[in-house]
């Protein structure tokens, strides 16, 4: 009797066992397939997310944004010039700057008779030839205009190349005359972008050379051009009285220009007097790249443009830049 209650409570130990075993069993299966989703059996990755962000590459070329055309269109929508088109498109060759011991004749001038006799008049004005001045006199000066002015910094004609210090245009890479006086420049020191008066201001710069009103041409009447010009002028002088201001004439166009009816040579001799008349109005100098930049015919060569008719390469620019050294500033 005793074997048999002895059996019984055995037995009975034995389904309890059981139970408890299957029960443990049924609880680490339930976990099991929480942890790894509606059954899936395969291990959790240990990987965490990457963000978008990480794999990217969010940062700019900056030397591939140089080479980017500036646009020319001016920011002032209400008046836009139809005629000029993007600065540079074909690879310079000349990639270092001047050599300053190397010294350069003046440029041979296409001027015609009517102009040399318009320019005698303002003999105060005009600058006249002069032994080359050098290298170091190009180092001084700051170039502001608009995509004809870019082109020396696209062209690394400056020291200093695509870094230079010496061309102030907008970050469009060109500057109307008739938005200047709240026209922003890129100042090349900072990368900021200020006005005019701001950045003269600022560097007071020895020499000023401004190349500035081929966006107008198609557009401004005298009255306006010669007000908006003045304006420019008399605002820079009060900022930085000592600066040596030299007010360049237009560019021609070529004969290839597909605009002519907008912006022509024609239009840009005339706008050339009015700079002439305004730069002996307010005492500053003038000097003429128009004569020196044209066949004997007024157009600009074939050869001399990079293949939009309006704007310079290197050839041309190295003609610019030999004609202001041997037509100096003189006190």
């Amino acid at each position: 009797m005793n074997n048999e209650k002895t059996d019984g409570l055995i037995y009975k130990a034995l389904a309890f066992g059981i139970f408890i075993i299957l029960g443990a069993l049924i609880v680490l299966v339930s976990i099991s397939t929480v942890r790894n989703g509606n059954g899936d059996d395969t291990e959790p990755s240990d990987t965490p997310e990457i963000a978008v962000s990480d794999t990217v590459d969010t940062t700019v070329d900056t030397e591939q944004a140089d080479t980017t055309e500036p646009v020319t269109t001016p920011d002032d929508t209400t008046e836009k010039t139809p005629g000029v088109t993007t600065p540079p498109v074909t690879t310079p060759t000349d990639t270092t700057k001047p050599t300053p011991s190397v010294s350069v004749d003046p440029p041979a001038s296409n001027a015609t008779a009517d102009w040399t006799a318009f320019l005698a008049k303002y003999p105060d004005t005009v600058l006249a030839e002069t032994p080359d001045a050098g290298q170091e006199y190009i180092d001084k000066m700051v170039f502001l205009g608009d995509s004809t002015t870019y082109g020396l910094r696209y062209y690394k004609m400056l020291s200093g190349g695509k870094q230079t210090l010496q061309v102030w245009t907008p970050k469009s890479g060109t500057l109307a005359l008739y938005n200047a006086s709240f026209a922003t420049i890129v100042y090349p020191e900072t990368n900021e972008e200020i006005t005019i008066v701001e950045a003269v201001t600022r560097k007071k710069p020895e020499y000023l050379v401004i190349t500035l009103g081929v966006n107008g041409v198609s557009t401004m009447k005298e009255d306006h051009f010669k007000s908006e010009y003045k304006g420019m002028l008399e605002r820079i002088m009060a900022a930085s009285p000592d600066t040596k201001i030299i007010c360049q004439s237009i560019f021609p166009v070529a004969r290839s220009y597909d605009m002519l009816s907008s912006i022509n040579n024609d239009k840009i001799r005339q706008a050339n007097r009015w700079i002439v008349e305004v730069a002996h109005e307010v005492g500053v100098k003038f000097i003429d790249a128009y004569s020196v930049l044209c066949d004997d015919e007024g157009w600009l060569p074939e050869s001399y443009h990079n293949g939009d008719g309006i704007h310079l390469h290197t050839v041309s620019f190295n003609i610019e830049l030999n004609n202001l050294r041997t037509h100096a500033y003189v006190d």
